[in-house]
């Protein structure tokens, strides 16, 4: 498990579209549009941005083999800076069952945690996809809205789940 960087780029984009084409229903980005954007566009993803410390996409590997994919990203807005958000979590069908998708959400979380500023992690997850649900669940998050028709396939609704995970030194009071 380690963060990705720019020399895995190919690796990354291939899993990521063969994600985004398995379960177009698990994600908010699409196939064909992805396959359309420059490669820049994604290396930038992998590239460490000193503007940009907090955000990371994590690899889980079995030997050279990219076997599941994690990242978080920080809106660096004043207001919200406070929020990571986590996106892009899959693994492929064959490496299922194994405990990489939730390796990669500790990872996630373990980065944050130590990253200054970040109070909490959101994320989406489809309405229907419970194993990714279970994942995020025993990870800690929780649930607190469900945007009915967030995305669209095929003329078809899918609702959205939003979740939250409050890191550990952000337990302080709210206003």
């Amino acid at each position: 498990m380690r963060a990705l960087g720019p020399a895995d780029l190919d690796v990354y984009r291939a899993l990521r579209l063969r994600g985004l084409a398995e379960h177009p229903e698990a994600f908010t980005s699409d196939a064909a549009e992805e396959t359309k954007k420059p490669r820049d566009a994604l290396a930038q993803r992998l590239a460490a941005d000193p503007a940009r410390p907090h955000d990371a996409v994590f690899g889980a590997f079995e030997g050279a083999t990219l076997v599941g994919t994690c990242g978080i990203d920080v809106d660096m807005r004043v207001k919200v800076r406070h929020k990571g958000h986590v996106f892009g979590l899959y693994v492929p069908a064959e490496c299922a069952g194994r405990g990489i998708g939730r390796a990669l959400v500790d990872a996630v979380i373990a980065h944050a945690s130590a990253s200054p500023g970040l109070r909490q992690l959101v994320l989406t997850v489809t309405a229907g996809n419970d194993a990714a649900r279970r994942v995020y669940e025993r990870a800690g998050f929780a649930v607190f809205g469900r945007e009915p028709e967030a995305i669209r396939i095929g003329g078809r609704g899918h609702d959205k789940i939003t979740m939250v995970l409050f890191l550990p030194a952000a337990r302080a009071p709210r206003s």
